[in-house]
């Protein structure tokens, strides 16, 4: 008896020692608790798409530097693949992108593109259904992106706004415009990290593979009723905690998971929050959003997606359309690294000569190791990158 009680009473101290880490609570705070918890001024909202989901928008007005007042700039940030509004937070107000754009006087808007954590829900379908799932992105970039643009721009009152892009991010901006010209109008200036089209020369290793048996995974997905990656759940979480935290013995193999995705970077890799990164990320996404990207690797073409034999049925015609690269009347700058293994700088470049002058900053990162996800997640990413992206923006301000 006395031996349960002391191991009870172990437990109870352990419990505590996790409830009281810093670590361990911003793994379990969502966006908008992160932002509150540094003292900035958060509102999450929902906007409804035409075609029934459910997005979460996430705002921040202002802080303890630049407090929320009527008609200041807007900026609309949109995250990458398998990620959501959290990226550009969950590095805290010394490096995250939120807090240093709301410090300078902005209106920061996040968007969540549906089948992540905060856009998971639909006026009619399940979320576990195949329908629900009929997505990529596509729809995002064509639908998501205009509606959620559309929705802050009424609610701010403001003609045009700031649009910065991660990755994804990047990829559904140039589906917009190039599916819907029109809200190039809406748009001060483009900021562009890691600009994701053309993906001949990738190296992330996951990707390859899935490129090289594409039509084998689809299928297969098919068969066993996949339609979507999973967002990290609360076993996730605690697993995390465990192995990625400072001293946990496998902290070293949690930095490499994001490097062989990302390209290897160990100076800049902040080992202490990897929990919190792991603990945000992924955030859900389909299986569609994938395999439009292993195809694009695959045919070293910018299109819309690929439905084979039933691409007539679709599109009209035998091959899917190209997407255009005209129409970006707002300044356009790109961000990119030499030691990106999703947008490597062979594919960035194929992409630059595509976009012709409608680029007006092609900025190369001065760093030689900084990787893909360094441009959210990087210790020295504000002077690396943010600060020169400011500096282009206030140009339109």
């Amino acid at each position: 008896m006395k031996n349960l009680l002391n191991i009870l009473a172990l437990c109870v101290i352990a419990v505590g020692y996790v409830t009281a880490d810093p670590i361990w609570e911003d793994a379990n705070l969502d966006t908008i608790g992160l932002l509150r918890k540094y003292g900035y001024t958060a509102e999450a909202l929902t906007v409804t798409t035409s075609d029934g989901y459910r997005l979460g928008l996430h705002r921040c007005s202002g802080g303890p530097l630049s407090p929320p007042a009527l008609n200041k700039p807007v900026v609309f940030l949109m995250h990458g693949q398998l990620s959501s509004s959290a990226d550009y937070v969950i590095m805290g107000p010394n490096n995250a992108l939120v807090y240093m754009l709301a410090d300078l006087g902005y209106d920061v808007w996040m968007g969540n593109s549906r089948g992540n954590r905060y856009s998971n829900t639909h006026t009619s379908l399940h979320n576990e259904s195949q329908a629900y799932w009929e997505f990529g992105w596509h729809e995002i970039g064509t639908i998501d992106v205009p509606t959620m643009i559309d929705f802050v721009l009424a609610r701010t009152g403001q003609r045009n706004l700031h649009y910065i892009g991660h990755s994804m991010g990047t990829t559904v901006y140039f589906v917009m415009i190039s599916e819907k010209p029109q809200y190039a109008s809406k748009l001060k200036s483009v900021q562009l990290l890691a600009p994701a089209a053309y993906m001949t020369y990738i190296l992330t290793p996951y990707v390859r593979w899935i490129a090289t048996y594409a039509y084998t995974f689809d299928l297969m997905f098919q068969m066993m009723g996949t339609y979507y990656f999973a967002p990290t759940d609360e076993m996730d979480k605690q697993a995390a905690y465990n192995d990625c935290r400072d001293g946990a013995p496998y902290q070293e193999m949690c930095a490499n998971q994001i490097f062989l995705i990302a390209g290897w970077n160990s100076v800049e890799t902040n080992r202490t929050m990897l929990p919190v990164i792991n603990a945000h990320s992924p955030a859900g996404a389909s299986i569609k959003n994938m395999l439009h990207y292993a195809q694009i690797v695959r045919s070293g073409i910018f299109r819309q997606y690929d439905h084979g034999a039933n691409n007539w049925l679709h599109y009209g015609q035998l091959t899917p359309p190209l997407y255009r690269f005209t129409g970006h009347t707002a300044p356009v700058a790109f961000y990119y690294a030499l030691n990106d293994w999703m947008a490597t700088p062979a594919d960035v470049n194929t992409l630059h000569r595509a976009m012709g002058s409608q680029v007006t900053l092609f900025h190369q990162v001065p760093q030689a190791s900084f990787n893909h996800m360094d441009f959210v997640w990087a210790i020295n990413v504000r002077s690396l990158v943010y600060d020169r992206m400011v500096q282009e923006m206030r140009k339109y301000d």
